[in-house]
């Protein structure tokens, strides 16, 4: 599974789910929290760019849809755009405030699948990146997750990948993240919340940890679709495995 390669015919999927509740606007270092998702979006979208340039040319390899929830969800780029149509009108920056439907969010990443895909079923398995920061204040999401991650296109079952971003989530402190190995159990974790979000999380393809690590990284094997977000880099290694998949 997951060895099917993004192009132009076969694009992959990759759906944002992004917490934009009032907390995300707390500061994380010397900007905000909402601050470092947006910059670390913009720079996802840079590198799936760079690995759909073909002969000076931007190929559609990748689409695109991003959800930003809070009391309500709103649909930022109104449906699934391919990578080139972002290409000349950029990433929406998104704004955070209300509270944390965590529910409301993942009930719309489910609406979008059942509609679009089948138009996938050739290409790599979809991809839902969740971010989040706070504790779940409305109904659990975990049946719903477990929905999406039962369907599945010919390369495997739809992938999710949740980051959490929180200082108080891993049981040992790292002190070097590119050397960090990924987590592999839940106690590698202290936060119920992060244990939560864990169990929510599919397991890391070893495709794509062979990807990611040629960047300079050394998740190793068995880890979890799952990441602290604590600062920009973190935040940009778990955007980057949206362009993890094989290419041609």
């Amino acid at each position: 599974m997951y060895m099917q390669p993004a192009t132009a015919l076969t694009p992959a999927l990759v759906i944002y789910l992004i917490d934009a509740s009032n907390s995300m606007n707390e500061r994380c270092g010397e900007t905000s929290k909402i601050d470092v998702v947006n910059k670390a979006l913009l720079e996802a979208m840079k590198d799936m760019v760079r690995q759909s340039l073909r002969d000076q040319i931007v190929r559609p390899r990748y689409k695109i849809a991003i959800f930003a929830y809070s009391t309500e969800v709103i649909d930022v780029l109104h449906g699934i755009r391919t990578i080139t149509e972002l290409v000349p009108t950029g990433t929406p920056t998104i704004v955070a405030s209300g509270q944390t439907n965590t529910e409301a969010g993942f009930a719309a990443v489910e609406r979008l699948l059942q509609v679009h895909l089948q138009e996938f079923e050739n290409c790599p398995a979809p991809l839902v990146c969740h971010l989040t920061d706070a504790l779940l204040n409305t109904g659990d999401p975990q049946p719903i997750v477990q929905r999406i991650k039962a369907m599945q296109v010919a390369d495997g079952p739809v992938l999710v990948e949740n980051v959490y971003v929180t200082d108080n989530m891993l049981r040992k402190s790292v002190r070097d993240w590119r050397k960090w190995p990924g987590v592999h159990k839940a106690d590698h974790l202290i936060n119920e919340y992060a244990k939560l979000l864990y169990s929510m999380s599919s397991p890391l393809p070893e495709l794509y940890r062979q990807n990611i690590n040629n960047a300079g990284y050394n998740l190793q094997s068995g880890a979890a679709l799952f990441f602290p977000g604590l600062n920009s880099d973190l935040v940009r290694l778990a955007f980057a495995i949206s362009a993890a998949t094989q290419h041609k």
